[in-house]
């Protein structure tokens, strides 16, 4: 056999042997190139079918409200009195989801919010009006995320791989809510990945912020804050994994809740935990809405005996309606500043104006020092997000359109960790800001020990946080939910430091509510302008303090926090901070 290599060897000439090595080479990176065109492009027309496909649903509806008459008096109701009208049989719940599906179309042509028309709602709602058991959500039109799972629809979470890949049933949540008298009607937009405060992605757009279309509406939940504070929704469903129902409703001036993570199911809705598999640092679904009530209601409806039997993995606690009435003073926590970022003047004057008002109630309000927030978030909860190093997103981007966030996140992940490494030296170098250092300098988490190690340290973490809270005795915490005013499309990308805030949150697996507070005003501005007022060290205060110019009018919300489990506690303290905004005209 090598006589007869050797001989075709010796016949062959060497530049043809090479000429045709290089013809094989190119022939095969050509073809490569080719099928990965192809299979883009393919990409491109799903994407493109999908996106056709969401707004043939919302121009269908759209005609057909255009034959009715709409009562727009129900607009105008708050969610407790539409409710009382609905149980009554004042209103129908045909008659209060036209309106609302008309409100929300309206709304949508500006913010670009809905992703789905759910075209079961009309034949449920005339289902509704003929029955007599009224149930405490009874004709109550519902938005929810994209990332919740609704029988037919699909959960995309912003990739084009995932169009079009149906659910087969409802979620616990969903069916709950549906056994409640609620009518899902729409669903709304996320971040691609679902991990951003940015809210847009290569199939929906980008969805704008009601209150001022230059600005964020938030993320991940963004759809649903937009178009709840946009009017077109007075109920929606979200979920949080490092503020993202909390930072879209500061964003949007509503209020939102996320709870511990086993209080509501998640069972049956996507989740990017699932995409990873880490569990470390749960997501967690919870409400959005105009005002507090909406977010008890729901809680009161949804923590159930139904639910805790769809899914056993719920924590069994019922709804404890005398938490939730008691009158006793509480000895509550607050602080301005977590050592990462500072917040701008509306912010901090936000958190010491509901400080003042529950000190007149009788609280005991005493100033705290966060435990290692910094830590909290750059060593356990960015870890965990991205301890694959993004490996996990790598099949749903193979072919597809990325957003710029999306890619720009990935991308980095993607970097050896000794490259990474020179840019947080760079980072140094040229902003000196810790916050963005510590995030950048984390560690993949490739072997099983990592995770073993990174689990143990979280559990570590959390029980000295709560052997610090217990020793202070406090019953919760108010705190800045963001450090900052909505921020200017494009530059929400360059903040997710500014998470600490809210991530801690997460970390820790505690209660926590946003509501809103005040708006900012021109004196706020002047002030963030003025370097000895805000001395804006870092590169996120500095970028904070030029994106403020502009942000008159608005909104600034807090956030109101409570140990595991304490939903009740944190949605009372909310309730009387509502009302004491509202009755002094301060809200």
């Amino acid at each position: 056999m090598d006589i007869y290599w050797k001989d075709f060897l010796a016949q062959v000439d060497k530049s043809t042997l090479c000429s045709g090595l290089v013809i094989t080479v190119v022939s095969f990176t050509a073809l490569q190139w080719l099928y990965r065109a192809y299979k883009q492009r393919e990409m491109f027309f799903k994407i493109r079918r999908r996106y056709l496909k969401a707004r043939r649903s919302i121009e269908h509806l759209r005609e057909k409200l255009s034959e009715i008459r709409i009562n727009k008096d129900v607009l105008s109701l708050n969610f407790s009195e539409l409710q009382k009208l609905l149980k009554s049989g004042e209103l129908g719940a045909l008659e209060v989801l036209q309106a609302y599906q008309t409100m929300a179309l309206n709304i949508n042509e500006d913010i670009n919010a809905i992703t789905d028309v759910i075209e079961s709602a009309t034949s449920e709602a005339i289902r509704l009006d003929g029955v007599n058991d009224r149930g405490p959500l009874h004709g109550i039109p519902i938005s929810v995320k994209e990332s919740v799972g609704l029988k037919g629809l699909d959960c995309t979470a912003g990739f084009g791989q995932l169009a079009d890949v149906l659910k087969k049933d409802d979620s616990v949540l969903i069916k709950v809510l549906r056994l409640k008298g609620a009518i899902p009607f729409i669903r709304t937009n996320i971040p691609q990945g679902m991990r951003s405060f940015a809210c847009s992605n290569p199939i929906y757009g980008e969805t704008k912020n009601p209150l001022n279309m230059s600005r964020c509406p938030g993320g991940s939940s963004g759809g649903e804050g937009a178009i709840i504070g946009g009017k077109g929704s007075i109920l929606g469903v979200g979920s949080d994994i490092g503020g993202s129902l909390r930072c879209p409703a500061a964003f949007c001036g509503i209020c939102a809740l996320k709870p511990t993570s086993s209080r509501i199911s998640s069972f049956g809705n996507f989740s990017t935990d699932a995409i990873g598999g880490q569990n470390i640092v749960p997501s967690a679904y919870g409400p959005m809405g105009r005002d507090v009530t909406t977010l008890i209601d729901f809680m009161e409806a949804v923590i159930c005996p139904e639910m805790f039997l769809l899914d056993p993995h719920v924590t069994p606690i019922p709804f404890r309606h005398e938490l939730l009435e008691s009158s006793a003073p509480l000895r509550i926590g607050y602080y301005v500043y977590d050592e990462c970022t500072r917040c701008t003047p509306p912010v901090v004057r936000a958190v010491m104006m509901a400080k003042s008002l529950l000190q007149d109630m009788g609280h005991t309000l005493v100033e705290i020092k966060p435990y290692k927030p910094m830590y909290a978030c750059a060593d356990i909860l960015i870890p965990t997000l991205f301890g694959d190093d993004c490996d996990s997103y790598a099949d749903l981007l193979k072919y597809d359109t990325t957003c710029e966030i999306m890619y720009n996140t990935y991308r980095f992940n993607q970097y050896p960790y000794l490259l990474r490494l020179l840019f947080m030296r760079l980072q140094q170098l040229m902003h000196n800001d810790p916050l963005i250092v510590a995030m950048m300098k984390r560690k993949s988490m490739r072997s099983i020990s990592d995770w073993f190690r990174k689990a143990n340290e979280c559990k570590e973490y959390q029980m000295e946080f709560a052997t610090r809270w217990k020793k202070q005795n406090l019953d919760v915490v108010i705190c800045p939910c963001l450090p900052c005013a909505p921020p200017r499309v494009g530059l929400e990308q360059k903040l997710l430091a500014i998470l600490t805030y809210t991530g801690l949150y997460n970390v820790l697996n505690y209660p926590a509510g946003t509501l809103p507070v005040t708006t900012v005003t021109t004196s706020d501005v002047g002030n963030t302008m003025n370097p000895s007022y805000y001395p804006a060290y870092t590169a996120i205060e500095k970028l904070l303090q030029r994106d403020c110019e502009g942000s008159e009018g608005l909104p600034i919300g807090i956030q109101v926090v409570g140990l595991p489990f304490t939903e009740e506690v944190v949605l009372r303290v909310m309730l009387e901070l509502e009302t004491a905004l509202k009755s002094s005209n301060r809200h």
